[in-house]
């Protein structure tokens, strides 16, 4: 898929949808560096779905109550931010005498 509005004749889904299947199954950057297809990213992404469905079933669970942990939302995301630490470099502390 080049476009994001484009619709794959094959699994009917567009490029924002894959993505935010492949984001649901763990395989975003695969699916951004072409390593699986939009079809194949829907189909784990349903038999996922499924089985998730299943076990809820299986525990008596409401559906909703264990798949929305599968539902990704934008607006749900928090970014945090982290301080990256970098080992010094002893040959340019100023103070090593050099």
């Amino acid at each position: 898929m080049a476009q994001l509005n484009t619709i794959c004749r094959h699994c009917g889904c567009t490029e924002a949808q894959a993505a935010a299947d492949a984001r649901a199954v763990g395989l975003l950057e695969e699916f951004r560096d072409a390593v699986y297809t939009c079809c194949q990213i829907v189909q784990w992404a349903d038999e996922q779905w499924a089985a998730w469905e299943e076990a809820a079933t299986e525990d008596g669970k409401p559906t909703d109550e264990v798949t929305r942990p599968l539902e990704i939302r934008e607006t749900d995301v928090s970014l945090v931010p982290v301080p990256v630490r970098r080992p010094r470099d002893p040959r340019s502390d100023s103070r090593s005498g050099q």
